[in-house]
């Protein structure tokens, strides 16, 4: 299901519960152009904008705009980013561990 730059964006605000703000400051692009994107006043935005804000939610753009996904990975991606080194490290471990073992491997 495609949806437009909009749709997705404010989605992605959703699953994350990110501001505009702070979504404009990691990606480097104007919070007043995604304050009018997410009123209604503008659909769209340009294209490298688009990829920087997409990129921030931790998909790629065709993720973004196309595949209901990329909810799911960006509300991973702002999890991930709260999690210590070391909890990051054993949720590695594990997964690394589950894929062995799916593969019939000894984790």
């Amino acid at each position: 299901m495609t949806r437009t730059f909009r749709e997705a964006f404010q989605d992605a605000l959703k699953a994350t519960g990110w501001s505009i703000n702070k979504v404009a400051a990691e990606a480097g692009v104007s919070a007043e152009q995604l304050k009018k994107l997410n009123q209604g006043r503008s659909q769209s935005t340009n294209v490298d904008d688009a990829l920087k804000v997409a990129h921030v939610f931790g998909v790629t753009l065709d993720e973004f705009l196309g595949d209901d996904t990329a909810q799911l990975r960006a509300e991973v991606a702002d999890l991930w980013r709260q999690l210590s080194q070391e909890e990051r490290d054993i949720l590695l471990a594990a997964a690394r561990g589950r894929g062995a073992q799916d593969r019939g491997a000894k984790p």
